[in-house]
């Protein structure tokens, strides 16, 4: 049996004293959890779900509706109003937390229209989060070029830190 030589544990403080000091150094009381229903954005709920255990934080889910204009109402009308796709997001938010993570985490449900990356970043800013948890599709090339990354543009101008989680990637949680 191996025992702690004194000058060894005076150096280095023990890994449980180091795990129990994190959460109160880092001051995470509100994460910001975005939703395109996507399977990506079903995971990042479990990594929000965890840190906010560790670090007795807040839920708030967050779903942005890019409204789609179309030049012809004749032919294509708009299928629904943004308060009936509000209504809508903000069902499938709540269920998908209740499913995902359970309802003890989750503070509030919010919907915004317009531009992701921004309504994602001054959610962030006007709500004031602590943590933005987003899930991104890692796309490269051309289809990075095309549809950009809102995840990108969000660690650009967030006013908090972002926690970006792939797909497929190596886990923590």
């Amino acid at each position: 049996m191996k025992t702690k030589s004194p000058a060894r544990s005076r150096r280095q403080p023990a890994a449980d004293s180091i795990i129990e000091l994190t959460p109160a150094l880092l001051n995470i009381g509100h994460i910001l959890v975005p939703s395109d229903f996507s399977d990506p954005s079903r995971k990042v709920l479990k990594y929000a779900a965890r840190f906010a255990e560790l670090f007795g934080a807040k839920i708030t889910q967050l779903y942005v509706n890019e409204s789609v204009m179309y030049p012809d109402f004749a032919y294509y009308p708009l299928a629904m109003e943004n308060e009936q796709v509000a209504k809508i997001a903000q069902t499938r938010l709540a269920a998908l937390g209740a499913k995902e993570i359970g309802e003890e985490h989750i503070e509030k449900i919010h919907v915004r229209t317009g531009n992701p990356f921004h309504e994602i970043t001054e959610a962030a800013r006007t709500l004031k989060m602590d943590l933005i948890i987003i899930s991104t599709h890692g796309y490269t090339g051309l289809k990075h070029a095309l549809l950009g990354s809102t995840a990108e543009r969000g660690v650009r101008h967030a006013p908090c830190p972002v926690l970006t989680v792939r797909d497929k990637e190596h886990e923590f949680v």
